[in-house]
This record gives C-alpha cells, sequence and structure tokens, in this order.
C-alpha cells in the first residue's frame, strides 16, 4: 500500500491538458496538486516558492511541453530552483507528442519518466507513484523505441553482454533493470546503500550514460531484467 502523499506541480501552458491532469489527480486521495504554472518565468517562481516547505513537489508535471528545448529548460530551472539534489523533485513528461527527438531530448535532461497517449487515469496515477518514490516509467510505446533508439546508438551491448563490467557491477545492473531502487539492492545484496550508490556511478561510467532510465533502457534490451514498457524505479545518485 502506497502511504505517502504525493506532491505534484505541474507545469503546462496547455490549458486543456492542466485541466485534465487537475481532474485525474482530484480522483485520488494519495495525490495532492500544489502548484502549477506555465512556462512564464513569474509562474515558475511559484515551484521555488515550495522548496523547503510542507508542499515542497514530490514530482514536477511537464505536461504539453511544446518543443525538446522546453523540456530541457524546464529541467533546468527545477534543478537550479532545487540545488541540493536529493531534495529535488523528480520530473516526468506527460505529451501526447512522442517523436523521438522529443523523448531523447527529455532523456537527456534527465527526466524520470515519459507517458504518451495514455490509456487510463489509473495508468497516469500509477505512474507518477512509481516516480515518487524514485522510478522511472515510461509507457510500452516510448520504452521500445528508446530500446532501438539505444541500441542503435551506443552499440554498447550484444549477445555477449556488458564484458567490461564486473560481475558485481552485472549483479547489480540486473536488478536495476528488474525495477529496483539502490534503497532495494542494498538490502538484496547485504551492502550499505552508498556502496551500491557508487556501483551504480561505475556502472553509468562504464556504459557512457549519465541516468539510470537510459541504463535500465540499454540493459533490457540487451537481456537483463524484465521486459521493456514496465515501470521500473530510478532513484538518484
Amino acid at each position: 500500500m502506497y502511504e505517502m502523499t504525493v506532491n505534484l506541480f505541474v507545469v503546462s501552458d496547455n490549458a486543456v491538458s492542466l485541466a485534465g491532469l487537475e481532474a485525474i489527480v482530484d480522483q485520488d486521495e494519495e495525490c495532492a496538486l500544489v502548484g502549477r504554472a506555465t512556462d512564464d518565468s513569474d509562474d515558475l517562481r511559484r515551484l521555488s516558492d515550495l522548496a523547503g516547505t510542507a508542499l515542497h513537489p514530490d514530482v514536477v508535471v511537464l505536461s504539453e511541453p511544446s518543443s525538446s528545448r522546453t523540456v530541457s529548460a524546464r529541467v533546468r530551472h527545477i534543478a537550479s530552483a532545487f540545488p541540493d539534489e536529493a531534495s529535488r523533485p523528480h520530473t516526468i513528461v506527460v505529451a501526447q507528442n512522442d517523436d523521438d527527438e522529443m523523448i531523447v531530448s527529455a532523456l537527456r535532461a534527465g527526466v524520470n519518466g515519459y507517458l504518451s497517449r495514455l490509456g487510463s487515469a489509473d495508468e497516469l496515477l500509477r505512474s507518477l507513484k512509481v516516480v515518487a518514490r524514485g522510478g522511472a516509467a515510461f509507457c510500452p510505446t516510448v520504452a521500445a523505441r528508446m530500446s532501438r533508439y539505444f541500441s542503435a546508438m551506443q552499440g554498447l551491448h550484444d549477445g555477449a553482454g556488458f564484458p567490461g563490467l564486473t560481475s558485481r557491477e552485472l549483479e547489480i545492473l540486473e536488478l536495476l533493470a528488474g525495477g529496483m531502487g539502490n534503497r532495494q539492492i542494498a538490502r538484496r545484496l547485504f551492502l550499505a546503500e552508498k556502496t551500491v550508490r557508487n556501483y551504480v556511478s561505475r556502472i553509468f561510467a562504464k556504459l557512457e550514460v549519465h541516468d539510470r532510465a537510459t541504463a535500465v533502457v540499454m540493459a533490457r534490451d540487451a537481456g537483463f531484467g524484465e521486459p521493456a514498457g514496465e515501470l521500473v524505479p530510478h532513484g538518484a545518485l
């Protein structure tokens, strides 16, 4: 059972999309909309004002961003508003636009999820809660397309897997791809959470990626963890 209340802040300059998200969030007692903003700087300043308060956002929803540049700019604003990475809200894009440029830009910016063409309100709510816990949420179509993209662009995995990783790093990568966050991995392997973070950092460096979502997509494409398209934890380093 999900016990915490998820504080959500929605950034959108699309009035219809914003109204739809608000209606969905209102259906769930475990989610609370603590603020909203357009891409106007004065509106976005409201997000900064919530830092460290009881309404501190757990997740910032980037709804229907107009371009890949918009996604990158908004993620940078969030990082600026919350310089302490440990307390920084997680981010998720909810958009009809699922072209490769938008998705790749969102991942490179460091978002924790990307949902397009949602099938139901429940799907959105589940995804928001996964992201709030430090996970990553990608709809099946986005996950599949990202898997193909990184397979073609990176060329870092083949039938031999990841020969540059140690056995322990491969074990941790398998658990990452299977949906575990750092704390869960630490408990499973009887390691300190800091030790797991160090291992994850080394895995990122060896795979030449900058975030967990990208590493998970690559690992799943190489046969690690569960099939692509599931919701996978994306804990912060």
